[in-house]
């Protein structure tokens, strides 16, 4: 298993060809490094991070301040895990940029890169956010294939929400080159 998700963690991380990556995903121990990038914000004005798990599939999730337990959406409800997890890190956030979309809109989306973040039979899974009551939470944009399932899935309170309107994260992929 730690192999499939090391394969998947591979593949999921983007690395411009001559170039060193813009973003990584870094093994989580318990504390949030550094580096972390924060996609939302809780109801007391704390960061919420961007992580992966590795659940039956690649699976966007989320990271609240001071709770070393990531919380991702999967068939429905709310699942919490403290292992095999992965966070977002970068070194240039300013290079992250996040775009208001629809299930409809998603897919014609151009000049930009989005930011996959895990992987599920059928679709194309992107780190998505929306605002829900006095937070701005982050989960999984699912696209493509299956368009029953499309949206932007995020959990709150162990409670699923789906929203078809919402915001995905992109990365500039043409000033990485000029990264020093």
């Amino acid at each position: 298993m730690l192999l499939v998700t090391a394969v998947l963690l591979c593949v999921s991380t983007f690395v411009a060809q001559g170039a060193s990556p813009g973003y990584y995903w870094r093994d989580f121990d318990g504390s949030i490094p550094p580096d972390a990038y924060a996609g939302g914000i809780d109801i007391n004005s704390r960061p919420i991070y961007i992580a992966q798990v590795y659940d039956r599939f690649l699976i966007p999730a989320k990271l609240y301040y001071n709770d070393n337990t990531a919380y991702y959406e999967y068939g429905g409800k709310e699942y919490g895990v403290k292992q095999n997890i992965k966070i977002l890190c970068t070194e240039h956030p300013e290079l992250f940029e996040w775009i208001s979309t629809s299930n409809e809109a998603i897919n014609s989306i151009t000049g930009k890169y989005l930011v996959k973040g895990g992987y599920e039979p059928g679709c194309t899974t992107y780190i998505g956010r929306i605002r829900k009551d006095g937070e701005v939470l982050v989960g999984k944009a699912l696209a493509d294939n299956l368009p029953v399932h499309a949206g932007l899935y995020v959990t709150k309170n162990q409670a699923t929400h789906h929203s078809t309107k919402f915001e995905v994260l992109s990365f500039n992929l043409d000033t990485t080159n000029d990264i020093v």
